[in-house]
């Protein structure tokens, strides 16, 4: 392997200095890292430059002859509790901490095979070989032609418009449902993370343990300013695929504003967003609706899952919002045709110019008050923020077998018409936000869009809010249970959760004594509820 440079594994005929890509032969590679020209897999693998290391471990630029091709070698070797003397290729654990290791090397394997199964999602990398050599463990994936997305942005003046993003980000959504399908989070999308291929798609790259990923854990986390969610800082904050929601629509942001969102841990909760008027105005107003729907600080707010957010970014203009568009250009249309300029008797034409503006206003603020009549729940919408995109009105004969009535859903329950729901149906269901609610019972549908009694084509997407129950909510039994059993008890009615950390002499270490301020079985309204978890004995 004497022809092969260890910086880009390319032939150069033994240079000195690489002439593709300037690494100079002479160049050692020092402890904690693999020496270069280290060989693994009984020699079939050939180690190269350091390409990046963090707190999980490092990767390689690498050579599988085997595959005579380039490859990235992934070595498993966390922080601080092991290491190797320089040189060497074997990795020593240190004292204590060998049953830590020990676990977390399964994880990492687990994890890792994991994803080698999803090899058919083209947003990542195929995964070809995960083997464990040198006390620790290693994935070998495809090397291939990239920019970095951060600099893809950059060559576009800073920003890229919604037309833009669309087909690069809308691949993404699928990949990540799959990868929460089979358990799979990352936990640091950001646009560091990302990506651009020589085909013009993304792939995700960085994936990580969750260990690596939040706060008040044995590593130091790498969450990434803007991406990170609220979550994500709090030592107890429970993971899932609305965190993995947070930092996709923080990446999107960027790409469409230039900048990131303010830090999580430091917006307020009522998760407004900042958003430039130059912005806001060229964005359409299904996708602000959708940026602020993904960021949300308060973790029940936000859009749970990526179908959700698939669904939100793909809404399309009504039928009557075009129609609505049409009319009034018509009205325009039609004012300016029949205008008869009348004899100016002297009148200086500037007055006549500005006479004309005001007849203009005067037409167009008519036609928006007659809209505004005839459409009251999109004026509403409108003023709201709130989007209907997500159905199709029909404006034609309503004895077209393609046609039909929407049934009144509110007051039903959400879970029985969505079983009855099959792909020949009249109609489509998409579940918005959930709200508490005094009227209706939890898991009854409490609004819909579009309303009972309109003409819509089959097919159509009918946008229901289903109700929560009542806002009071019973606290459970916490007592002497898990952390993480009672976090996710709590969080699947609806609170937020902090946590404080005392002895006890009764409930073991890492065990919930009870409610900071609550006791079991009491009534509250409130959305956050801290729980006291013990140190164990006092010593």
């Amino acid at each position: 392997m004497a022809q092969l440079c260890l910086g880009c594994m390319q032939k150069n005929n033994g240079e000195p200095v690489c002439p593709f890509c300037g690494f100079d032969k002479a160049t050692e590679q020092n402890a904690p890292f693999l020496p270069l020209g280290a060989e693994l897999q009984n020699g079939n693998y050939v180690i190269g430059k350091k390409i990046s290391n963090n707190a999980e471990g490092a990767k390689y630029i690498g050579f599988s002859k085997a595959m005579n091709s380039s490859v990235i070698i992934s070595e498993f070797m966390p922080a601080g509790i092991c290491g190797r003397a320089n040189g060497k290729k074997k990795v020593v654990i240190r004292g204590g901490y060998e049953d830590q290791f020990n676990q977390l090397n399964e994880e990492y394997l687990s994890y890792y095979r994991e994803i080698a199964r999803l090899r058919e999602l083209s947003s990542i990398a195929p995964i070809y070989d995960i083997f464990s050599e040198n006390g620790v463990s290693y994935t070998v994936s495809e090397n291939y032609e990239s920019i970095p997305f951060t600099e893809y942005i950059n060559r576009r003046s800073g920003s890229i418009d919604w037309n833009t993003a669309r087909p690069l980000f809308m691949p993404l959504l699928g990949m990540l449902s799959s990868l929460h399908a089979a358990g799979i989070g990352h936990y640091a999308i950001s646009p560091d993370s990302l990506v651009v291929t020589s085909a013009g798609k993304l792939r995700l790259k960085d994936f990580a343990l969750k260990d690596f990923r939040q706060t008040g854990g044995a590593f130091e986390p790498e969450l990434p300013d803007g991406c990170a969610a609220p979550e994500q800082y709090k030592e107890i904050g429970v993971l899932d695929e609305a965190t993995d929601v947070y930092g996709f629509t923080a990446t999107l942001f960027y790409a469409l504003t230039g900048r990131l969102p303010e830090k999580s841990s430091e917006r307020k909760p009522d998760g407004k967003l900042s958003i430039p008027t130059s912005v806001f105005k060229r964005l359409p107003p299904h996708i602000v609706t959708a940026l602020a729907g993904g960021l949300q600080v308060q973790k029940l707010n936000r859009i749970s899952t990526f179908e959700e957010m698939r669904s939100q970014l793909s809404s399309a203009p009504t039928v009557k919002a075009i129609q609505t568009e049409a009319n009034r250009n018509a009205i325009q249309t039609e004012a300016a045709d029949n205008y008869v300029p009348r004899k100016k008797d002297g009148v200086p034409g500037i007055v006549w110019g500005i006479l004309t503006v005001l007849a203009c206003l005067l037409i167009l603020l008519g036609a928006g008050i007659y809209w505004v009549i005839q459409n009251p729940d999109s004026f509403n919408n409108w003023i709201t923020g709130k989007s209907d995109d997500n159905h199709e009105e029909s404006m034609v004969d309503p004895d077209d077998p393609d046609l039909i009535e929407i049934p009144k859903i509110i007051g039903q329950r959400y879970d029985e018409i969505a079983a009855k729901l099959t792909s020949s149906s009249d109609y489509v269901l998409v579940k918005s936000v959930d709200q508490y609610s005094e009227k209706f019972e939890e898991g009854v549908i409490i609004s819909q869009s579009p309303a009972e009694g309109i003409i819509a084509k089959k097919g159509v997407k009918i946008v229901v809010t289903v109700s929560l129950g009542s806002a009071e909510r019973v606290l459970p039994v916490i007592s002497n249970s898990s952390v993480e059993a009672a976090i996710k008890q709590l969080n699947d009615l609806g609170f937020i959760v902090s946590g404080t950390y005392e002895s006890s002499e009764t409930i073991e270490k890492g065990k919930v004594i009870d409610y900071a301020h609550h006791n079991a079985g009491d009534k509250t309204k409130n959305d956050s509820i801290t729980i006291r978890i013990s140190t164990g004995p006092e010593k």
